[in-house]
């Protein structure tokens, strides 16, 4: 009843248009009024600060503002030329490009929302261009987005580690298979669709193409390469790794490539700003409500309730998973992250599941309803990039959605697919 009442008054305050970070407060003083009549009111403001007063949040500012610097520097631009120069050729050409696009440029931003933004604004009119439907063009790239917090760097997996005490690169190296898996079988997807649509193919293939555009890009891509390598190699933290980042971004976008002005970065700065406040805020109070799930014992009760039907590992995963995806369609994916993990971390650690393993099919889960209505984030955004109606790119893109359950099933009862890199460099 307890946690009927507390995910209840959340969602009826978010369909009354109440901002989310004020629907969590409201949910939680609600609980607390109903369930703790006697307590101080002031203590939710103490959990909240508590929320985001930590060392590890910090790598969320200086990932997003690493992300910013180089779409600004001119560093997107080169990831393109080099993911168009090495699977341009293939029928259906920049729907294939838009995808390698985003996972590449994943591995530099750890934002679903920015990877929409960013790769929509450069590929998803250059496919309309050429022949693709706009309602196609937004379904890819919002798909395709997905991929943005599950290939390493990934701030939804900052949040998670910091809430399980779990290790931020174990994280980022048991997310990098099935972000590939992600690509190779949304780029299936669209390899058959273009067949049967009789979509074109691009350029011939070119070694000098793709060398020329490697040489270019060879510079952006040292990027990923310093943060997880720096990560595994025990030279920084993750936090450090986002300050190394931003460092790096901000030297070749200003004085190598000398694309970065002045003026582009504070505008940089601004947008990073504002980004980072916007997942601060809905942390602090998705903190508040995680202490309210802790207090009311919500987690055992949840428990119990599981339990009572199954205690077979895989029914219970496959239960969470169901209720994973349904919570996704409503609210998004960094509250949830932070509201759920109290509740189902102790039940798979129960049956020893591994909280890594865990960790990246919750994110999934959860991103998959950045796909769907009604909240849908990546299709409202990707439809305005494109300049289409929503309508029609949630047409496109309900097959790929199923393709990205496919994904899921075969991460949750494959641990070996998550958890192959992880023990390979930590264990």
């Amino acid at each position: 009843m307890t946690v009927l009442i507390l995910i209840g008054v959340m969602l009826l305050l978010a369909f009354l248009g109440v901002p989310l970070v004020f629907s969590l407060l409201g949910a939680a003083i609600a609980t607390t009024w109903i369930y703790r009549p006697g307590l101080p009111l002031e203590i939710i403001p103490q959990f909240y600060v508590s929320g985001v007063n930590h060392y590890a949040l910090i790598a969320v500012a200086f990932f997003f503002l690493a992300g910013e610097l180089m779409n600004a520097g001119g560093i997107t631009q080169r990831i393109v030329n080099l993911a168009s120069a090495l699977i341009g050729h293939i029928r259906g050409n920049l729907a294939h490009v838009n995808i390698a696009t985003s996972m590449m440029f994943a591995a530099v931003s750890g934002s679903a929302a920015a990877g929409a933004a960013v790769v929509g604004s450069v590929l998803g009119r250059s496919m309309i261009a050429k022949g693709f439907t706009p309602q196609f063009s937004g379904a890819v790239t919002a798909a395709a987005a997905v991929v943005g917090p599950i290939i390493p760097p990934s701030i939804p997996m900052i949040i998670f580690a910091v809430l399980t005490e779990q290790s931020v690169g174990k994280l980022f190296l048991a997310g990098l298979v099935p972000g590939l898996l992600i690509g190779a079988a949304l780029m299936g997807y669209c390899y058959v669709l273009s067949f049967r649509r009789g979509y074109e193919r691009g350029v011939p293939f070119s070694i000098s193409r793709l060398g020329t555009a490697g040489r270019e890009s060879l510079i952006a891509l040292l990027a990923p390469l310093i943060i997880l390598g720096g990560i595994l190699g025990g030279v920084f933290t993750a936090t450090e790794a986002g300050a190394v980042a931003v460092a790096y971004s901000f030297i070749v976008g200003k004085f190598v490539l000398k694309e970065l002005t002045w003026a582009g970065f504070f505008q940089t700065l601004h947008r990073a700003a504002v980004g980072t406040a916007t997942v601060l805020v809905v942390v602090g109070a998705s903190a508040v409500v995680a202490w309210i799930i802790a207090d009311l014992q919500i987690a055992r009760q949840v428990s119990a309730m599981i339990f009572a039907i199954s205690e077979e590992p895989w029914v219970v995963l496959l239960m969470i998973n169901i209720f994973l995806l349904i919570v996704g369609l409503f609210l998004d994916a960094l509250p949830a992250i932070i509201i759920l993990t109290p509740i189902f971390a102790p039940i798979v650690a129960a049956m020893g599941v591994d909280p890594t393993h865990f960790g990246v099919v919750m994110i999934m889960n959860l991103l998959i309803g950045l796909c769907t209505p009604p909240v849908g984030i990546l299709i409202y955004l990707s439809a305005s990039v494109v300049g289409t109606k929503p309508e029609g790119v949630i047409r496109e893109v309900i097959p790929m959605v199923g393709i990205l359950i496919c994904v899921l099933l075969l991460i949750t009862y494959v641990p070996a697919i998550v958890m192959t890199l992880p023990n390979l460099f930590y264990d």
